[in-house]
């Protein structure tokens, strides 16, 4: 994850949209009785063999969706950005799995040979040539917590290739072979809302944030994996936010809530829907006077999980499929609010709105 600063910016809400926020969320699969075996055998295929064997390592592949509703995220500055993927997003994630198979995840790989492009409008100053061509040309390499240690990417539009080199401690920038010029990662980041540098530079900025955001996003889904069973259970898994702790924006609940329901019945099954519902969800930042207020849907559907039973080993889970069949499906608006003396205020330049999606199908090595 690429924390890089705390100053208000809505680029900022763009590539740390953070929806992560029931109380355990693990990447824990459901059991036997909710996939079906590696050679089709259906599903609850035998006995009950207990919690299935997660992996330490798992690829994991992102798709437009089939429906033609490319991820886009419309900013209050009057930027408008869609990630559309050329064919799959390939890439890879290391897990550390407990003995009762809670997840953490510590590290992934954008890999070399993924591409999407970048259509991108705006009503304000950003240069917005379009489309912007993002092409990975080495592994993008990240430990959680951490910015990338390593990776490289070039941006391109007509008559010029930017290529982004990463490293622990920034990037370094050359436009079209010429010589680098390097930035530590804050000084990266906040070059998107630079009127006073080279569209070139804001360019490759803003490359680098959608990739974030588009991670941002998988982890996020990937994270409330465990809940979907839960979910099953008591449906629906109602969960509070954060309680304002002074005065809240006007016309905004002092706590919010958000909603997982099932859209299905029985057991979990492949092909199950969630609705995943933020009803004026604060999200409170310690020590950070900005913090984030989330309102919308998010879709999961077309749910799939299969267990190899002959090992009993989770072998692949998600939404959707690779062939773009309908999986995540974004209607949501992420507000930064910012606290002065108790009194919580929303600057139109600080929303988000996240519409369209992708399919995500995490799988067996």
């Amino acid at each position: 994850m690429i924390k890089t600063s705390t100053n208000p910016s809505p680029w900022r809400a763009l590539w740390l949209l953070p929806v992560s926020v029931f109380a355990v969320l693990t990447i824990v699969a459901t059991g036997g009785g909710g996939g079906g075996s590696d050679d089709g055998g259906g599903l609850g295929g035998g006995d009950d063999l207990g919690p299935v064997t997660i992996l330490p390592t798992y690829n994991f592949l992102l798709t437009n969706l089939n429906t033609g509703e490319l991820l886009t995220a419309s900013l209050g500055s009057g930027l408008s950005v869609s990630i559309d993927i050329d064919g799959l997003l390939h890439s890879s994630v290391d897990l550390s799995v407990s003995a009762g198979n809670e997840v953490t995840f510590l590290s992934y790989v954008g890999r070399a040979g993924s591409r999407f492009d970048l259509n991108v409008s705006s009503t304000g100053e950003f240069p917005a040539a379009s489309p912007v061509a993002v092409l990975f040309t080495q592994d993008i390499t990240v430990d959680f917590g951490s910015p990338p240690s390593s990776g490289a990417i070039d941006v391109v539009v007509p008559g010029e290739t930017v290529t982004v080199t990463m490293t622990a401690v920034g990037v370094q920038l050359s436009v079209n072979g010429g010589d680098a010029v390097s930035y530590s990662w804050d000084e990266f980041m906040v070059l998107l809302e630079d009127e006073a540098a080279e569209a070139w530079v804001r360019r490759a900025s803003l490359a680098v944030g959608a990739v974030e955001f588009t991670y941002e996003l998988f982890f996020d889904v990937a994270e409330i994996l465990d809940d979907l069973e839960v979910a099953t259970l008591s449906n629906p898994l109602v969960e509070s936010c954060d309680m304002f702790t002074g005065t809240p924006p006007a016309g905004v609940l002092p706590q919010g809530e958000l909603t997982l329901t099932w859209l299905g019945s029985g057991e979990l099954s492949p092909g199950d829907d969630f609705e995943w519902l933020f009803n004026q969800c604060w999200l409170d930042e310690p020590n950070d006077s900005t913090d984030d207020l989330i309102d919308g849907t998010i879709l999961l559907q077309n749910y799939t999980e299969t267990v190899d039973f002959n090992t009993n080993t989770l072998f692949e889970i998600g939404f959707g499929d690779l062939n773009g069949l309908p999986g995540v499906v974004f209607d949501v608006t992420v507000s930064e609010t910012v606290e002065t003396d108790g009194v919580f205020t929303i600057a139109p330049e600080g929303v988000v709105t996240v519409t369209g999606g992708f399919a995500m199908i995490i799988q067996a090595p």
